[in-house]
């Protein structure tokens, strides 16, 4: 146990926990963007039938079940002078930069064409994505010996993750628009390449500012010890709890974020609406995440987790107890019944007379959000302690390469359900 003389050294500069919190920043300019404008803009932008979408996301998160984990399990066993985890953001992170901009190069091909380039440039950036960010998620597990550091370098890390969402929200719309002149396709084309140049520079920072103090295991893993540490995984419970509540998380953010622009699109009939709805929701969620350190004075993390949650599933399910047909009156809106559970999945349907409401939903839903969030994050690595602590084995790759593949198999699930 440490000391708390030794919590003190374990402390880190703010230059250290800014830079690391930067890493999250990048990462989200990437999975925010595929989150909130990817099904739109292989559908509507790239002219690619939702059905098809719907199966590459799928069908490229069946590959992650494999990718995932190996890239943990490599990070595991990586030694070089800049410790197990830092090398591969700074050998990625501009690869990771040059995919993204191809992925939204949109280069003018035949139907079937759009189809197979769509499907490779989606799954060698999700690889690209695996090879950056399971050691980035690693590295919080390695970067103090302090479980309350690591916890305070969490909260910093979602700030600047959620603020990746704030600016997607906030300036991909105006930036599309006035970088493409009226066309889409120009449009997505060059600012994705400005935010894909913005990441691969801050993934650098992040390596050049961060470093790694819990040192690995000497010596070489046999094939046998690979798979007993593969088994203690799958029986170490709380990993398996924090897995499937991922999972179940980011699909219902995945449907939710992925029909709002069609909703205000084809629904209100006014997608300038978009940016400040999106924006407002991700500022709500970074004041969410703020707050997550007076939370913790008076509540232990998992049942700040637990009750946080079941009110952010609340706000969730009010809204399928209100008929949309009766808060929305709109020529030509259909509201048979999978009409109306689509409306109702997006959660924004919660809508009194003034359909400003909607935003007040979005920004109380939102702001309880915020902390689970960061409190599961850090709740991984704690698991990844435990392990080392009960069986004498790190491996905080595997550990968190399920977090990431839960988050993109979630995204995917939910870009397929909304698809």
């Amino acid at each position: 146990m440490l000391t708390m003389e030794d919590e003190t050294k374990q402390r880190l500069g703010w230059t250290e926990r800014i830079g690391y919190g930067l890493g999250d920043l990048a990462s989200n300019l990437y999975f925010q963007m595929f989150n909130m404008f990817l099904l739109y803009y292989y559908t509507d932008v790239f002219g690619i039938p939702a059905a098809t979408v719907a199966t590459i996301f799928l069908l490229s998160r069946v590959w992650d079940a494999v990718n995932d984990p190996v890239m943990g399990i490599i990070a595991d066993r990586t030694r070089t002078r800049w410790g197990s985890f830092r090398p591969f953001i700074l050998w990625f992170a501009i690869p990771f930069g040059v995919g993204g901009y191809a992925m939204f190069y949109s280069p003018d091909l035949s139907a079937t064409m759009k189809v197979v380039y769509a499907a490779v440039t989606y799954t060698i950036v999700g690889m690209l994505y695996t090879a950056v960010n399971i050691p980035y998620s690693g590295l919080m597990a390695v970067i103090s010996h302090s479980s309350d550091e690591r916890a305070r370098v969490s909260a910093i890390r979602f700030i600047f993750a959620f603020l990746g969402g704030w600016v997607i929200a906030q300036f991909l719309p105006p930036l599309k628009d006035s970088l493409g002149g009226g066309d889409e396709v120009v449009g997505f084309r060059h600012t994705m390449g400005l935010f894909a140049g913005l990441a691969a520079v801050l993934f650098l920072v992040t390596f050049a500012t961060t470093r790694e103090r819990v040192a690995p295991e000497s010596g070489k893993t046999s094939r046998k010890q690979l798979g007993r540490d593969i088994a203690t995984l799958v029986r170490t419970r709380p990993w398996l709890v924090l897995v499937v509540a991922g999972l179940v998380n980011l699909t219902a953010v995945a449907i939710k974020n992925g029909s709002n622009i069609y909703y205000f699109k084809y629904i209100t009939g006014d997608d300038s609406e978009v940016a400040s709805f999106g924006s407002g929701g991700w500022m709500a969620m970074i004041a969410g995440v703020m707050c997550t350190g007076f939370f913790i004075r008076f509540f232990e993390k998992r049942k700040l987790i637990i009750w946080l949650t079941i009110l952010g599933g609340i706000g969730m399910a009010l809204p399928f107890w209100i008929d949309p047909a009766a808060r929305i009156s709109m020529p030509g809106l259909e509201t048979g019944p999978y009409q109306i559970f689509g409306l109702k999945m997006t959660s924004v349907v919660f809508i009194p007379e003034n359909p400003r409401w909607i935003y007040v939903v979005n920004l109380v839903g939102s702001f309880l959000a915020g902390p689970p969030v960061a409190l599961v994050w850090t709740m991984y690595t704690d698991v990844a302690a435990y392990i080392r602590w009960k069986h004498d084995r790190r491996i905080t790759g595997l550990v968190v390469s399920a977090a990431v593949f839960s988050q993109k198999f979630g995204m995917a699930f939910g870009g397929w359900f909304a698809g």
